[in-house]
């Protein structure tokens, strides 16, 4: 077939004219001296033309002519593949044969002369051609490339074999990788006929005796593209050794690149048998008999999207064949030797550390099927010597490429087999040695460090927040390493890490007789550092002593390996307890290193059974050690406070878990107690957290008399309970402006305008007078006399830990009972007016230049993991650095109110827990729904978070037989209020992205943006924790109630409507993480409402209007490209289940451009007969083509920012911050519980 043949497009009568039109379109397009309207106009022209009837006629003649320019040539192309892709239907038989002639005409022409960019695109209009007709009226597809591979070289060179191969690659993506619409609606018969023409001779004999006899033949030849592809890589890298001529081998080994990633896609859907027919493994291991470094890179990507596919029994046979093949000992080998000889410095060789990476993916992999399998590695000589190069790989100083192989260490630690037992035991010194290295914090260490490690590091991620989440997972794994080998040798672990950390305590310089000096103090210092990382390794092998414990903890006497258990443990014990005495005795002047041993002195009180006699030995070593301030010296004296916080904290678990042996020296430890809450009496935290200590012992001891405890209690909680009873704190809470007053915040505008605030840029760099710093002083002290923390504080003590039922709990609900119903109006007016206080319309009285100064003011400084370019620390003393500036200033007024809500809120949260006593309290659903949701929308984003947490903490304590009427005015305000404000906020970013901006203005708007994605995700995920409740509390064993949580979700308007509603705008938010959550969301609950009984009709109508509509907005822009098969899947769901009951989704479908009614009813009723949600996703993605934003083909595409560094999936695998999964109802530890509220 060829151009000339007879066809419906007749050459048109002005032919030169529309070609000469073209070409000057084209040139003025490229030319760089055309202004930029006559080049619009000719970008119109261009566009336009595709369009035209005769367009495909023109763009055969231009993309066949060499006479032409590149560039016009592969406009040429562009015009055949609109016509492929956007006219298609409209074509009749004989059009649809022309362009397919075409296509093959232009395939058959080409050869080594023409540019790669022409030759891909052809390759990419032969298989948009493949996915419409191939396998139906275009039988001959494969006899054709055939025909095209068999080409002799001398003839076209390598040219149609990287054709033929870009083909093979490209059909594997579209037809069985990606989702490709097209493919996707004839995916049965793609599928099919990709699978007969790859797989191999004997593999396609066996499927043809299996096959239905009604498939039509579409393969050609015996071989199969898969042999076909196997044997000239092999060729190709054979011809590569041999070396010719320079020109000749860059061809050959382009070609042999080509091959393999045309084999790479196809590795991950190919039945395993044709892979070990075709000995895959064998011919991926040949380009390491080469030096050619790209083709051994190319071969081990392969490789592993070969071996990456998951085990399965229908296979299990080939897939053993395939790992033994790679495992073989001098493939091993091979990859050491090549691993070695790959070693280069940070930045020296990108092509032999892309390798060496590439070797970690895979031995990774390899790795964790001998975990699995050790047989898989052979004998036991064989096996050292891969643990070997595990070992090898992992001590590696590019942190990327040593931490595939950590995590396979990690894992290989929970394997029982002895023989992998036995040789990890050989490795166990290598193992901690190597992870006590790098548990190191390297953000925190100079640039321009000499360490490799730091060098490759900054070579390897481009920003600050790459950085911290990748070493955050590697130190993960370190952790895990090293509390396994605990877990396994308690006695040798200990040793080693205790020994490890005496050493440095002796010898370091964390006292003044050895260097240390509060003057120059750094918690960045790599003296500190370096402890820490000890102390980390310490905690990990506690953590791992005390999982031995319980391991053992169930061995009978008559188990033969009991008394070994029970020796190991007492000289286990024994020996931490004598290396607790040594570490007492030792001084420390450095406040970060005295937290870290008090906390290790603690964790090994907890993991050991020990004496009373050696609890109180280190109580009192806890009450008496000593770190002396020096406010003068700003980082060290912060980190002093932070000790004493530490301090207070190790003590009150020390009360809970042994409150007994503390009571019996009650009469010691409450003088002494005294003494210090007397001592911090300027800091309320300290205070009541010490005397909460002295609660928590009365409390929680088993040994005192019932009603002296209670009395006791009582006594403890009478300060607290009067304070709330305060008339003067009544008065304070009339109003917004005595509340602000009895701050000292009642004539701030004043203070603003006499200290000249508006007419400063930089308040960080104008410090108070004394007048001032005095003002901010009271206002501080006057926030600290709020009854807050002592109740916050009493509260948690109370609380920590306790069970339901228990008579500690009793207690606590008896002592509490009364105190809430009296605290909880004077809180709730507190909350509300610590949220007024962003309220802008409060301030509407003053100059619009003070207006600027209050709004200014409650504008967050934030540190944000993953936002921010410093590091915690760095932004910590940054801030600490300006407290007496006018910036410092403005913190302690905003943080006077952060301070209220937050501490309020955990409270509110703290009470939950005493059930009736707090949801039983009379009218209180609708003043608390108030309080914390009437200004929501004043408050910043990230001040939003805690109160979801909170909601959900209110839900999920709720009693059942409370929740119809407690929980409704809360969730409704929370959807009203957070929809207003968070979408409201996208519309601000959408805004601010529109309007040119300063870089640095572009950096707020960046980190406005991240923490808005955030707090985003945090309302989203709320409604799946909503619906699924009753879910999760099954699965934790608890009983359903009637009528279930969703049951109310869904049947009560007032919670309904406002759910849908928000969740219909979170399908137009960008965060593609959030709206892949609502989409699946409303696939979940769209079936429940096919009903006819209320509020189904309702429900239904609105989601065929607004939901349809919002997926169709969303699906037509480039932002949401990656959703689009979400998008899509929800939009079929749509029509499919409401289709027959609506006819709303038929109209609105039939009101977007390009859509005939039969083009339309066509497309759904093929929805609503197919049940695969491919084909229902591909029916909606080809019907929506004209108005997608983008295609996800040229999705994937398009580059709208500068190239950054290449990062495999493994790679970006280990730069995703981990969040630990935690739900607010459950308990918390001391420290964590506070995180959900804010630094209160």
């Amino acid at each position: 077939m060829n151009g000339d043949a007879s066809t419906q497009w007749q050459p048109p009568s002005n032919n030169n004219r529309q070609l000469e039109s073209i070409t000057a379109a084209l040139a003025a397009n490229l030319n760089p001296r055309i202004s930029n309207d006559i080049r619009q106009q000719a970008l119109q022209h261009l566009e336009e033309f595709k369009t035209q009837p005769d367009a495909p006629q023109y763009g055969f003649t231009l993309a066949d002519d060499r006479t032409q320019e590149n560039a016009v040539r592969y406009y040429g192309l562009q015009l055949l593949e609109f016509a492929i892709r956007y006219r298609w239907h409209n074509y009749s038989a004989g059009q649809t044969e022309q362009l397919r002639a075409w296509v093959l005409t232009l395939a058959d022409g080409l050869n080594e002369s023409d540019p790669l960019f022409i030759r891909n695109k052809i390759a990419q209009l032969w298989v948009e051609l493949a996915k419409r007709c191939w396998g139906d009226e275009w039988m001959d597809m494969d006899q054709q490339l055939v025909n095209l591979w068999e080409k002799p070289i001398e003839e076209k060179g390598v040219a149609m074999k990287t054709f033929v191969l870009g083909v093979m690659e490209t059909l594997s993506e579209d037809i069985i990788n990606s989702e490709d619409a097209v493919a996707g609606l004839r995916l049965e018969v793609l599928g099919h006929a990709l699978n007969e023409i790859m797989i191999p001779e004997r593999l396609y004999n066996e499927h043809t005796t299996t096959r239905s006899n009604k498939s039509a033949e579409v393969r050609y030849g015996s071989a199969g593209w898969l042999s076909r592809i196997c044997e000239v890589f092999a060729t190709c890298v054979k011809q590569v050794r041999v070396g010719r001529s320079v020109e000749m081998t860059r061809s050959i080994e382009a070609c042999a690149v080509k091959a393999l990633n045309a084999l790479r896609p196809t590795m991950a859907w190919i039945s395993l048998k044709a892979a070990v027919e075709v000995n895959c493994v064998d011919c991926l291991f040949l380009p390491f008999h080469t030096d050619d470094v790209a083709l051994q890179t190319a071969a081990m990507e392969t490789l592993y999207a070969l071996l990456v596919r998951p085990w399965s029994a229908h296979w299990a046979e080939s897939w053993t064949s395939l790992v033994q093949q790679a495992m073989r000992a001098d493939r091993i080998m091979m990859i050491r030797h090549t691993f070695q000889a790959m070693q280069t410095g940070p930045g020296e060789d990108d092509a032999k550390y892309m390798l060496q990476k590439k070797m970690s993916e895979v031995l990774s992999l390899l790795s964790d099927f001998v975990g699995g399998q050790p047989q898989l590695a052979g004998n036991s000589d064989e096996m050292s010597a891969f643990f070997d190069l595990l070992l090898n790989v992992l001590q590696s100083k590019s942190l990327i490429v040593s931490i595939p192989i950590l995590h396979s260490w990690s894992r290989l630690m929970n394997c029982q087999n002895p023989l992998i037992i036995d040789v990890i035991h050989q490795a166990l010194g290598a193992l901690i040695q190597t992870c006590s290295e790098r548990l190191i914090r390297y953000e925190s260490l100079p640039e321009d460090s000499e360490d490799p490690i730091i060098q490759f590091l900054y070579e390897d991620f481009d920003t600050m927040p790459e950085r911290h989440a990748f070493l955050g997972n590697y130190r993960r794994y370190c952790v895990s390493i090293v509390q396994s080998i605990a877990r396994w040798r308690p006695m040798d672990a200990l040793s080693h890490v205790l020994d490890e950390m005496r050493a440095l305590l002796q010898e370091g310089p964390y006292t003044g007789s050895r260097g240390f000096n509060p003057e120059t103090y750094s918690k960045q210092s790599l003296p500190v550092l370096r402890f820490e990382a000890q102390y980390t390794i310490v905690s990990s092998a506690l953590k791992g002593f005390s999982l031995w414990t319980q391991d053992t903890a169930g061995l009978s006497p008559e188990n033969e390996i009991y008394q070994k258990a029970e020796n190991d443990r007492s000289r286990t014990a024994e020996s931490l307890q004598q290396w607790s005495y040594a570490v007492i005795d030792m001084h420390v002047d450095d406040p970060e290193v005295a937290a870290q041993v008090l906390q290790t002195l603690v964790s090994i009180l907890k993991t050991i059974k020990p004496s009373p006699t050696f609890v109180l030995h280190v109580v009192q070593h806890l009450l008496t050690m000593r770190v002396y301030d020096n406010p003068q010296h700003t980082a060290f004296s912060e980190t002093v406070k932070v000790f004493e916080g530490l301090r207070v904290l190790e003590l009150q678990k020390l009360a809970l878990a042994f409150s007994t042996e503390l009571l019996e020296v009650y009469h010691e430890l409450e003088p002494r107690i005294g003494v210090l809450a007397q001592k911090h009496d300027d800091d309320p935290r300290l205070a009541w957290s010490y005397k909460a200590f002295l609660f928590m012992i009365i409390q929680r001891a088993g040994n005192i008399e019932s009603n002296m405890r209670v009395n006791r209690l009582q006594q403890m909680l009478k300060p607290v309970y009067d304070a709330w009873q305060e008339p003067s704190l009544s008065a304070s809470l009339v109003n917004l402006q005595t509340f602000c007053e009895s701050l000292d915040l009642g004539n701030i505008a004043e203070f603003y305008k006499t200290y000249r605030f508006d007419q400063l840029q930089d308040w960080s760099t104008q410090q108070l007078d004394s007048a001032g710093q005095a003002r901010q002083a009271r206002i501080k002290e006057k926030n600290d006399r709020l009854p807050l923390r002592m109740t916050k504080s009493m509260l948690a003590a109370s609380t920590e830990k306790l069970k339901s039922g228990t008579d500690e709990y009793e207690i606590a609900c008896s002592l509490w009972g009364h105190i809430i119903p009296g605290v909880l109006p004077k809180l709730l007016q507190m909350l509300r007016h610590a949220s007024a206080f962003h309220n802008m319309e409060n301030w509407s009285n003053l100059p619009n230049e003070l207006q600027a100064v209050i709004k200014r003011t409650l504008q967050d400084r934030f540190w944000q993991s993953g936002i921010s370019n410093e590091s915690k620390d760095e932004f910590y003393a940054r801030v600490s650095g300006s407290k007496t500036s006018y910036e410092g200033f403005a913190s302690v007024v905003r943080g006077s109110m952060r301070n209220t809500r937050e501490q309020g809120y955990h409270i509110i949260y703290l009470m939950t827990k005493f059930d009736e006593h707090f949801y039983g309290v009379p009218e209180l659903a609708e003043p608390l729904a108030n309080a914390l949701f009437s200004d929501t929308q004043s408050l910043s984003a990230n001040h939003l978070h805690p109160i979801i947490n909170l909601t959900t903490g209110i839900v999920q304590r709720c009693p059942p037989h409370r929740r119809t009427t407690f929980l409704p005015p809360l969730l409704t305000q929370l959807f009203t209020k957070l929809d207003a404000k968070i979408s409201s906020e996208w519309q601000s970013i959408e805004h601010a992205s529109q309007q040119n901006t300063v870089e640095d203005e572009l950096s707020d708007e960046m980190r406005t943006e991240s923490v808005l994605r955030q707090l985003t995700y945090s309302m989203v995920s709320f409604v799946p924790f909503l619906l699924e409740f009753e879910k999760t509390e099954k699965a934790n064993g608890n009983t359903s109630h009637k009528p279930s949580f969703s049951d109310m979700m869904l049947s009560d308007p007032t919670i309904l409507e406002p759910m849908i509603l928000f969740c219909t705008h979170a399908l137009r938010m960008r965060d593609t993480r959030s709206c892949s959550t609502i989409c699946r969301v409303f696939r979940n609950i769209i079936p429940l409402f096919q009903s006819d009984d209320a509020p189904g009709p309702q429900v239904r109508e609105f989601i065929c209007t607004e939901v349809l509509k919002a997926c169709i907005t969303s699906l037509n822009e480039p932002y949401f490209a990656d959703m689009q098969k979400d998008l899509a899947a929800l939009i079929a769901q749509i029509i499919s289940l409401y289709g027959s009951k609506s006819e709303t989704p038929l109209h609105i479908v039939l009101s977007l451009p390009d859509m005939s009614p039969d083009k339309v009813n066509r497309a759904l009723r093929k929805i609503r007969s197919t049940q695969s949600e491919r084909q229902q996703r591909a029916i909606i993605l080809d019907l929506l083509e004209n108005v997608r934003g983008v295609s996800i083909y040229e999705a994937g595409k398009l580059s709208t920012e500068a190239p950054k560094k290449s990062k495999s999936g493994v790679q970006q695998q280990y730069m995703t911050v981990v969040e630990e999964s935690h739900r607010p109802g459950e308990d918390e530890g001391l420290e964590g519980i506070a995180g959900m509220f804010g630094d209160a």
